[in-house]
């Protein structure tokens, strides 16, 4: 039993010294902690164009704020709120809590994900210091480890002023005296209850709770760290009520990058990868054609200066998207006329709003494919109004010009943007069915909630037939990328920004792969029709009038135009081989606020449109065209037909009268356009020889 005992014993050493050995090594292999300082951090995030030359933003200098400030200098009620809402034991835990790792894992294996990690105050800022951003089990143990270190070798004080001089608050502010001085004007040692609580707040989300950009969740999220202070024992609940009485006041930043829309686009893409831009030194080479993108930012404000006239006493804003077709990569963004004008820091491409008739190519492309029409189908554009009953309400469908126009082929329907005739068109199939067609080219029409709120993947069933008249807000940036489905032959591609992120010794960390966020959405025989329907400037001409600013006497461009009701929206998309683009114009006050009666698209974002085209294809071959794919068959006066359904003679559901009624005289509007000759005779790709801005689809 004495040698048993002395076995095991001897075994137990033997364990342990190895225990302490590999214990020994794993700490020895991590990061030195030593010598942290607030005013030592660095590392600028420099963001390119799509040549790698001309810089867009140096974030962490040029537009950035980064103030390092002393715990006595921040006001204690901001470093209360901190410790409520982010790590209540943070005074008395050893750098990190056992209970808090052990909950988030049950939470991770319920939900079989990450969704969290139970990080406390310094493991946070073990992480934010030392660590890359990956999700794995082994930088989770280092992250514990590192903030055990440094727990026993730091103060609770220096741990928690690194923390806040390291923390990012959104609007460019990095650390709580930047962020103090960005949102309020004043410096962090004055920070009030209400401020310090809506700042507390934003580290774990600083663009979702960003107060200058959402400022209803920003007063949700400050109401929860409050909400966190009078649990923690730091306040009371009167002190609660008044802190979320209090108005407060936000002040944007005021940035010199280059496209500043974009390069905030970039930097939440750069983030949903996993890196710290402007705590990083990273060199991120975009998407954005700088020169194209100042062609759009100048087309943007003289179009917009040439229609306030038409928004006197409301306020009148613009933005414009374009994309490369064969890629999804982001050309331009232009998010509103000016960046640190009021309201100019909301991104107009990235928010919702409604897009009117440049909703219903979707919807026709949606009825071709399914063999429910032919583009020569005939339609009946009648009777006005249309009236739509369900289960809830009555609607009534009016044409734009408060006419019917006798039966048409569906090509011409679609062309003169008819609204009867595209409610017809829709219902043939069923607006379940254009909606699923919608959300496979990733276009999510949102549903509104009666309490406001957006829903952008609610039943098909909550949608009705104003669908396919832009009655569900959209992204503009989605829509063009819709759209470009239609441009690359039914291929969707992604939106892309960045195209490669290097390290400060050019070591690449990231590389942007386009086929990989490339798929198939749609029969390319079906977007080839589209493209045919949207370039033909004879499908428009009894409605818009022939030679419009809808086309091009020098090149083949699809286009369709959209106004809302009221007049609160126009827009116009347009596409070709090479490009597809949207411009938004709209009132920006309140719902109360539209503009002038007239401002169609066609008059207010078409020429823009027009403009933007002609200068950023300037040099492209205005004939290069698609050719004819596989599954279509020519038919007369540009007709084109899947080779299997080249004639439907009656649109399911339509009922036209008998005899066929005699369409009134149609007025054609003047032409904002001017006077141009036909476009040129479309060449099939590919051109003979390369031309910018990408390959020929």
């Amino acid at each position: 039993m004495l040698r048993g005992l002395g076995a095991v014993l001897a075994v137990l050493l033997v364990i342990g010294l190895a225990a302490d050995a590999y214990a020994q090594s794993f700490f020895d292999s991590l990061p030195s902690i030593q010598g942290l300082d607030s005013a030592t951090f660095a590392g600028d995030t420099v963001i390119y164009d799509s040549t790698g030359k001309t810089i867009l933003a140096d974030v962490g200098n040029q537009g950035n704020h980064r103030l390092a400030v002393k715990l006595k200098d921040v006001s204690p009620v901001a470093i209360q709120a901190t410790v409520a809402i982010e790590d209540k034991g943070f005074y008395t835990n050893p750098g990190f809590d056992l209970a808090g790792i052990i909950r988030a894992g049950f939470d991770n294996l319920r939900a079989g994900r990450i969704v969290g990690g139970g990080s406390t105050i310094t493991q946070q800022l073990a992480k934010q210091q030392f660590l890359t951003p990956d999700q794995t089990i082994s930088r989770k143990i280092k992250e514990v480890a590192l903030a055990y270190e440094l727990s026993q070798t730091y103060t609770k004080d220096q741990i928690m002023e690194l923390y806040l001089n390291k923390s990012f608050y959104g609007s460019q502010s990095y650390g709580i005296e930047a962020a103090s001085q960005s949102y309020f004007q004043i410096p962090a040692s004055k920070l009030d209850l209400a401020q310090a609580a809506m700042l507390a707040g934003l580290p774990q989300a600083p663009t979702e709770w960003n107060p200058v950009l959402h400022p209803d969740e920003a007063k949700t999220r400050q109401a929860e760290v409050l909400r966190a202070m009078v649990r923690s024992d730091f306040i009371s609940q009167e002190d609660m009520d008044k802190a979320l009485a209090e108005k407060l006041t936000y002040h944007a930043p005021i940035n010199s990058f280059k496209a500043p829309h974009f390069v905030d686009y970039v930097l939440a893409e750069l983030r949903q990868l996993g890196y710290q831009p402007g705590l990083q030194q990273l060199n991120v080479r975009t998407t954005l054609d700088w020169s194209m993108q100042q062609k759009g930012e100048a087309v943007v404000s003289s179009n917009l200066k040439n229609n306030l006239w038409r928004d006197r006493n409301g306020v009148l804003s613009s933005g414009l998207a374009a994309v490369q077709p064969t890629t999804g990569n982001i050309l331009v963004m232009v998010g509103s006329p000016s960046y640190n004008s009021t309201g100019g820091q909301i991104n107009y491409t990235t928010i919702p709003r409604n897009m009117g008739s440049s909703m219903k190519p979707y919807t026709y492309g949606a009825v071709i494919n399914a063999r429910a029409a032919t583009v020569d189908t005939p339609v009946y554009d009648g009777p006005s109004p249309l009236v739509y009953k369900d289960a809830f309400s009555t609607t009534k469908i009016y044409n734009y010009d408060g006419k019917t126009h006798g039966v048409l082929p569906l090509k011409k329907a679609m062309g003169n943007s008819l609204n009867i005739a595209a409610v017809k068109v829709e219902l043939s199939i069923g607006v379940p069915a254009v909606l699923t067609w919608l959300r496979g080219m990733n276009v999510f029409p949102r549903y509104i909630a009666p309490d406001g709120s957006y829903n952008a993947t609610a039943p098909s069933d909550e949608y009705g037939p104003s669908l396919t008249l832009g009655g569900y807000p959209i992204t503009l940036l989605e829509h063009v990328e819709g759209i470009a489905t239609y441009a690359d032959k039914g291929v969707y591609h992604s939106p892309q920004a960045v195209l490669s992120i290097t390290d400060s010794h050019g070591q690449e960390l990231y590389k942007d792969h386009p086929e990989q966020r490339a798929r198939l959405a749609i029969d390319p025989a079906v977007a080839f029709i589209m493209a045919q329907i949207m370039a033909d400037d004879q499908n428009r001409c009894m409605i818009f009038g022939c030679n419009s600013a809808l086309h091009w006497k020098d090149r083949t461009v699809a286009a369709k135009t959209g106004t809302t009701d009221n007049f609160k929206d126009a827009v116009t998309i347009a596409f070709t081989p090479d490009l597809a683009v949207g411009l938004w114009v709209g009132d920006i006050l309140s719902n109360n606020h539209v503009m002038s009666a007239g401002s169609d698209g066609i008059y207010v974002a078409s020429p823009g449109v027009h403009t933007f085209v002609s200068q950023a294809l300037a040099g492209v071959p205005g004939n290069r065209w698609y050719t004819a794919p596989p599954g279509v068959v020519a038919g007369p006066n540009n007709s084109w037909y899947l080779a299997d359904t080249t004639k439907i003679d009656k649109l399911p559901g339509d009922n036209p009268p008998s005899p066929t009624p005699t369409g009134p005289a149609i007025v054609v509007p003047p032409d904002p356009g001017g006077p141009v000759v036909a476009s040129p005779v479309p060449s099939p790709c590919p051109s003979p020889a390369p031309v910018p801005p990408g390959p020929c689809p």
